[in-house]
């Protein structure tokens, strides 16, 4: 099984679980850990970037979005 495969098999186990407001201590490391699975699939392997540019679509930020090149692999 290959990183990306584990990373996105945890980030969905973990987004069930995942509380928007953490209370206790296992879950404030529960969302540690999907939000450090999130920025490493983002980051490296560009798991959801379309998502993150139709949001900024939704913020007016049109000519930001323009400039941006995605690198395809």
């Amino acid at each position: 099984m290959t990183l990306y495969n584990r990373l996105l098999k945890e980030k969905n186990r973990l987004g069930k679980i995942v509380p928007r407001s953490p209370k206790t201590n296992q879950e404030l490391l529960d969302t540690g850990r999907w939000e450090r699975g999130t920025k490493i699939l983002t980051r490296r392997y560009e798991y959801g970037i379309d998502t993150l540019l139709d949001d900024m679509r939704r913020e007016d930020h049109l000519d930001e979005i323009r400039d941006i090149e995605r690198m395809r692999t």
